[in-house]
């Protein structure tokens, strides 16, 4: 059973942004539920969304997600985890009613990222690598123009690293941004090549002022193949 007092020691935190501070969790494996102690961390509204999950291993990992978000969240406002009053902004990023403190919580399979910082806005995206089809199809419907141009000269073997690395970074600014996937992915230039591993995007019509959002791909210690990336702007 994952609890999540017993399960805090394997949370590995890494700081790859001065200020910022990125957690990657362990999730509950195939079968696995969670102790009491876990969902007694999570708000009526969290608790009632993992229960409407159609299958079980999902709304385990969605309670320990947030559970384990909520305890590091407790332990740098001092409070208990299920105090925290989580709710969606304005732009339906998630935030912390009365507390500046930015987050953002990503989860893919068995593992969980979170990303905090006192007052830059956070994004954070991690997939594990699983087969991709049709690429060709997705490809075209997510990528830039300018990325779209390279995507047709990879070779087949190269394209599903490359989809994978782009999606992440765009995944990632566009939480940064706080309007998720209501901006057309298409519309973010991140490029598909490993290196380099940072870059910055600029935005103009997705938000009142332009901007930019900056963004670096993270090297994560799993022995299973992924892509990760964080991603920040200023308020």
């Amino acid at each position: 059973m994952w609890d999540v007092e017993g399960a805090r020691p394997r949370w590995r935190l890494m700081a790859p942004l001065p200020g910022a501070q990125v957690w990657l969790i362990p999730l509950p494996a195939d079968g696995e539920s969670v102790s009491a102690a876990t969902r007694a961390c999570l708000s009526a509204e969290e608790v009632g969304r993992a229960d409407r999950f159609a299958h079980s291993h999902h709304a385990m990992r969605y309670v320990a997600a947030h559970a384990a978000a909520r305890t590091l969240l407790g332990e740098l406002l001092g409070q208990k985890p299920a105090a925290l009053i989580w709710s969606a902004q304005a732009d339906g990023k998630p935030g912390l009613a009365d507390h500046p403190l930015q987050f953002n919580l990503s989860h893919s399979h068995t593992w969980a990222l979170l990303a905090i910082h006192p007052t830059l806005h956070m994004g954070v995206d991690l997939e594990l690598h699983r087969p991709w089809e049709p690429m060709d199809d997705l490809a075209r419907e997510v990528l830039h123009p300018a990325e779209a141009a390279l995507w047709d000269h990879l070779p087949p073997a190269a394209r599903a690293l490359a989809l994978y690395t782009a999606w992440t970074r765009k995944e990632a600014c566009l939480k940064a941004l706080g309007t998720g996937l209501r901006t057309p992915p298409e519309e973010v230039h991140v490029g598909l090549a490993a290196s380099p591993a940072q870059g910055r995007w600029v935005f103009r019509s997705q938000a009142p002022e332009p901007g930019a959002v900056h963004w670096q791909d993270l090297s994560l210690p799993l022995q299973e193949a992924c892509s990760a990336c964080l991603a920040w702007r200023h308020p």
